[in-house]
């Protein structure tokens, strides 16, 4: 079902909100999953002959921001420079009078379904690049945004977080989710009233090992232009590397058992797994078994066409349930080059 969006200015000082693109149509939709509202915006270029970026677009507190504002803000945008966009219907957006840590959290959790459950369904759907899955949000869907992406930053590449509000106590996050690989970018206002929250996750992102960077910008709490957000994944995707590892069991019956494999960007031409077990193998995509169950430390070292090698980490948990398995934040360059993600 199409839809037709006719918005007022999101709040008193907000410019009023882009006209969407006649091309093609925003379609209205929801998650069958969890049962979320979203709406989606394809550009009428789209074809399946190429990959395609997604940016994730978390709204603010409503009435103040909703999926629509910023479908409308960022669908002509996707349409001008290639890139599908969706915009869920959020829960734990309420940057005005958030509800308790304990209950926060148990908002949050649910968006972090829904937009999954949303990003699954459009790569079976769409043609889209696994190194170009982005998230960004305004205002309180910083709370959203912030949940989501730090603990998958196997799925999203980077974030860009749009004056946002912050709380720690709000941040379930494990401490081997953080990738320092993952881009972040905070931006706010120089008067802003949420500006002592933006630095304030930037200084708690500092903390746990991520590479943040902070832009301040004149004036207050306001709307952006897509195209700042866009210019940092878009670069950001050009200039750094990406490698993700890979582990799947190719056999229930036999949980004992890891498929292993490598993505990378550029792709690599030579590769060293390091199975945590003691045993090693210079295949491409090994299929490897552990004699017992337990956690173990994966490492791959990969080396790309330029001739810099990088090594990445990943722990999985092997046992009689089956295997899992998470990118690891231990990251570092190899061969004498620096471990800081900010270098490509």
């Amino acid at each position: 079902m199409c839809l037709a969006l006719g918005l007022a200015p999101a709040s008193t000082g907000c410019p009023t909100l882009s006209t969407l693109p006649d091309q093609a149509p925003v379609v209205s939709l929801t998650d069958p999953a969890t049962e979320t509202p979203y709406l989606l915006y394809v550009p009428s270029t789209y074809t399946d002959s190429v990959e395609w970026p997604l940016v994730v677009v978390c709204h603010g507190t409503w009435p103040y921001d909703t999926a629509e504002h910023q479908m409308r803000e960022w669908a002509k945008h996707g349409e001008t420079q290639g890139v599908i966009v969706v915009t869920p219907t959020l829960a734990a957006t309420k940057g005005d009078l958030p509800p308790p840590p304990d209950q926060q959290i148990d908002l949050q959790r649910r968006d972090e379904a829904a937009v999954l459950a949303i990003v699954a369904m459009l790569k079976r759907q769409y043609r889209i690049a696994e190194d170009r899955v982005f998230l960004t949000g305004w205002s309180a869907g910083a709370y959203t945004m912030l949940h989501t992406g730090l603990r998958h930053p196997e799925i999203f590449r980077a974030m860009f977080i749009r004056q946002g509000t912050f709380d720690a106590r709000f941040m379930d996050v494990p401490l081997d989710a953080f990738d320092p690989w993952q881009g972040v970018k905070v931006v706010y206002g120089q008067t802003d009233f949420l500006r002592d929250q933006s630095k304030a996750c930037v200084a708690w992102l500092r903390e746990q090992g991520m590479h943040v960077e902070e832009q301040e910008m004149t004036g207050t709490h306001r709307r952006i232009d897509p195209a700042l957000p866009w210019k940092y994944f878009r670069d950001f995707a050009r200039e750094r590397l990406w490698v993700r590892i890979r582990a799947e069991a190719p056999d229930p019956d036999d949980p004992s058992q890891v498929q292993f494999a490598v993505d990378s960007r550029p792709p690599a031409v030579k590769q060293k797994w390091y199975f945590g077990d003691g045993r090693e193998s210079y295949e491409p995509s090994p299929r490897h078994k552990y004699d017992k169950p337990g956690h173990y430390d994966v490492t791959v070292n990969v080396e790309l066409p330029n001739g810099k090698k990088y090594a990445r980490k990943r722990s999985i948990w092997i046992g009689g349930g089956g295997s899992s398995a998470r990118q690891s934040s231990g990251a570092e360059a190899l061969a004498g080059l620096s471990g800081d993600p900010r270098r490509p």
